[in-house]
This record gives structure tokens, C-alpha cells and sequence, in this order.
């Protein structure tokens, strides 16, 4: 009877093995996604931080020039992975000093920039699992500019 157990182990470890690594390997993926999720957040306000305003104006893609500069401030994100799109920037000679409350006599004129726009980046996958693996992040970014100076940041999660 005893002759006939040999094998009992091994088949446990070969069917238990297998389950192990990949449950450990999707912890490691959600770890790099959460990692991801917030290098992306915290890269997208660096770009909107150090844009420069005066080329957003003169540049002929706007979209374009807002994906080079996100990844030109980033030194986490792949450029294969980020798409930029529905740029909308907005243009306005504000007299009145209303947008930075206080502290602006009337005879002051400050040019004020709005900038939004969607952006997906494809988060890389160490292993094809599946429910994990070709996921992508949504972010919808608003900033504003005043006198070519960022006052405001607002990144929001998309669908």
C-alpha cells in the first residue's frame, strides 16, 4: 500500500505550484498599476507645472505639443503608452483682475489661459493575466495659466 503513495506529493506540487505564482504575480501587477496610477498623476502635474504657455499658443498641433511636453517633464512615462486627445485651450485678456481676486488695479491687463484634455496611458504588463493585463488609465486634466503661470491644476479619473 505504502509503494502506491510515492507520487502524491509531487502531483500536489505541481497542481498547487502554478496557482501560487500566479496569484503572486498578480499582486506584483496591481502593485505596478497602483505605482503607475500615481507616477502618472504626479508626471501630468510636473508637465502642466513647467508648459510653456507661449508655445501652446503658436504651436499648429495642439495636442501634440501637450504630449511632448507631458513627456518631456517625465522621466517615468513610455511614449508609446500615452495618447493625448480633445486638447482644448481657451485665450482671454482679463482687465478687470477678477481671476487673481485682490491685489490687481483696473489698469492692469493679465492674459489667462485655460488648457484641458483627456489623456489614456497604457499601463505595461509584466505578464499577460487576464483582468490585468491591457489595462489603460484615464485622466481628464484642466490647468489654468495666468501671466504664462500655472495658478491651477485639476486632474480628475476619466471612464
Amino acid at each position: 500500500m505504502r509503494g502506491r503513495e510515492h507520487g502524491g506529493e509531487t502531483v500536489q506540487f505541481a497542481l498547487t505550484v502554478p496557482l501560487f505564482l500566479l496569484v503572486l504575480l498578480g499582486i506584483v501587477q496591481v502593485g505596478g498599476m497602483t505605482l503607475v496610477a500615481s507616477q502618472l498623476s504626479s508626471e501630468v502635474t510636473r508637465s502642466c507645472r513647467q508648459l510653456d504657455v507661449a508655445g501652446l499658443q503658436q504651436a499648429a498641433d495642439k495636442g501634440r505639443f501637450v504630449e511632448e511636453e507631458i513627456l518631456g517633464a517625465s522621466t517615468q512615462l513610455a511614449a508609446e503608452s500615452l495618447h493625448v486627445s480633445d486638447v482644448r485651450v481657451e485665450w482671454r485678456q482679463d482687465e478687470s483682475g477678477s481671476v487673481l481676486g485682490e491685489g490687481l488695479s483696473s489698469d492692469q491687463s493679465t492674459s489667462v489661459a485655460r488648457l484641458s484634455y483627456a489623456l489614456r496611458y497604457d499601463v505595461p504588463s509584466a505578464l499577460d493575466i487576464p483582468g490585468l493585463s491591457g489595462q489603460s488609465l484615464f485622466r481628464h486634466v484642466d490647468c489654468t495659466y495666468v501671466a504664462g503661470r500655472v495658478v491651477e491644476v485639476s486632474v480628475e479619473e476619466g471612464p
